[in-house]
């Protein structure tokens, strides 16, 4: 055999020590995790808590309409300077109004989350329900111009008549 195909086979397994190691790194795998785990924890628990106070302070400046003081003409200005969506502005304010009522408590938001507090707040009619439609429009490309003005133009015979195949 020439030297060129020589092959070398050597052990890649320690059977007797190869426990040991398995094992510690096993736990060191498991303590990474723990830690990890309870830095998030700690990281959303501090993230609702800042989220909570950034919802009282929207609530009381748009009340007291403090941004005019900034030289802002509107709630919304003042909002986009702080790179904060306006939806999610009034979500916070709906929330602390919510609270102000007596509906919620601080405590329930940081056990459920901002989205569950909401669903919270319009099942129990304290804020409107949104008015946007669940249902998603359906897209889809028809092979001719004329079939495309027709079913565009008559929208809600065409939603029926897909209705009437569906079922």
């Amino acid at each position: 055999m020439s030297i060129k195909n020589k092959m070398i086979i050597t052990k890649r397994v320690d059977i007797k020590g190869n426990m040991s190691k398995m094992e510690s790194l096993e736990e060191i795998h498991k303590e990474e995790y723990l830690r990890l785990k309870d830095k998030l924890k700690t990281l959303t628990t501090d993230d609702i808590y800042n989220k909570i106070e950034t919802a009282k302070i929207l609530n009381a400046i748009n009340q007291k309409k403090l941004y005019i003081l900034d030289g802002y003409k509107n709630f919304y200005s003042f909002l986009s300077d702080f790179k904060i969506a306006k939806s999610q502005a009034y979500k916070y304010i709906k929330i602390v109004s919510g609270v102000e009522k007596g509906i919620i408590d601080y405590n329930f938001i940081a056990n459920n989350g901002i989205e569950k507090t909401i669903k919270q707040l319009e099942s129990n009619n304290v804020i409107k329900k949104s008015r946007q439609n669940p249902i998603k429009p359906l897209r889809f490309q028809l092979k001719k111009q004329e079939s495309y003005d027709f079913y565009k133009s008559n929208a809600k015979f065409t939603g029926f008549m897909l209705d009437k195949l569906f079922s």
